[in-house]
């Protein structure tokens, strides 16, 4: 069992931010510490909608309580997901600076909240932009979608080929680029980039009303590689969860993350079969399943 901090939103009604990763990650059998980030009565989207960003003083104070008590010197990952506001962003760098300082092979999974198609960015470009320079270059895994992908790596992408290539130019250990192109209009490619290696899944694209799916697959992701996965069996686990969850949860307004949770859960979890991509070949270290 791995001790996971987990950084973001949380609801008191549905499953986004914390209110999704942290009950992934502990069906996975980990332990979780969810900090919020900001507290709301659910996501937008509801007639009513009430709640307000969590002061990072106090964040702070919880954290420096959480180190007393021998606690931050146990956890072998971070997972950042909604960071409201450039300060969030500084306090999270600063406390993942800590946990790394006590355990050095401690991973930080960063989940770059910040938009998604068609809206466009969803939080303040200055936060954007905090979360691209503060929490980006720090992390060993990144799980943008196709918009943040874009935003982050300032370019535009429109193929495999230039999701890969964006990929790249972040720099990080890892990246997972999810809701990224397949080639094909019915369907989405998930895709892992780490170093000259490259993997991919495909599964259908779906209408879908739930919001949460990001939150879920980087909590999969990350539960995954603490439970000894190699990259390209992480993905292609975490795919087929999210898959499973996602199946189950059309025509709702809420993902289906309680009902599907022996699927996604099991010991010996269903593996998503690894895809090649179109206008890609050997010589671009696409591996194909």
């Amino acid at each position: 069992m791995a001790k996971v901090l987990s950084i973001s939103s949380q609801v008191i009604y549905g499953h986004v931010g914390n209110s999704a990763t942290a009950f992934v990650m502990q069906r996975m059998g980990h332990d979780v510490l969810p900090l919020p980030t900001i507290l709301l009565s659910n996501r937008p989207g509801y007639k009513a909608l009430a709640g307000e960003p969590v002061a990072v003083d106090k964040l702070d104070a919880l954290l420096h309580a959480a180190e007393e008590n021998g606690w931050l010197s146990e956890i072998d990952g971070v997972l950042t997901g909604y960071i409201p506001t450039p300060e969030h962003a500084e306090l999270s760098r600063h406390w993942i600076a800590k946990i790394r300082a006590a355990n050095p092979a401690a991973l930080y999974l960063c989940d770059p909240v910040v938009g998604d198609l068609p809206r466009g960015l969803y939080v303040s470009e200055a936060t954007a932009e905090a979360v691209r320079d503060v929490l980006v270059p720090v992390a060993d895994a990144v799980t943008p979608n196709l918009f943040e992908l874009g935003w982050l790596a300032r370019r535009p992408i429109a193929s495999p080929a230039s999701a890969i290539a964006a990929a790249l130019a972040l720099a990080r250990p890892t990246v997972v680029v999810t809701s990224a192109p397949s080639g094909k209009p019915d369907s989405v490619a998930n895709i892992l980039v780490k170093g000259g290696e490259v993997f991919a899944t495909v599964s259908p694209r779906r209408a879908l009303t739930a919001h949460g799916t990001g939150d879920a697959l980087a909590a999969f992701l990350l539960s995954y590689k603490l439970n000894g996965f190699v990259a390209s069996a992480s993905l292609r686990a975490a795919t087929a969860a999210i898959d499973a969850v996602v199946e189950k949860s059309e025509g709702r307004s809420e993902l289906a993350l309680i009902e599907t949770q022996a699927v996604w859960a099991a010991a010996d979890p269903v593996l998503a079969p690894l895809a090649s991509l179109p206008g890609l070949d050997d010589d671009d270290d696409a591996e194909a399943g």
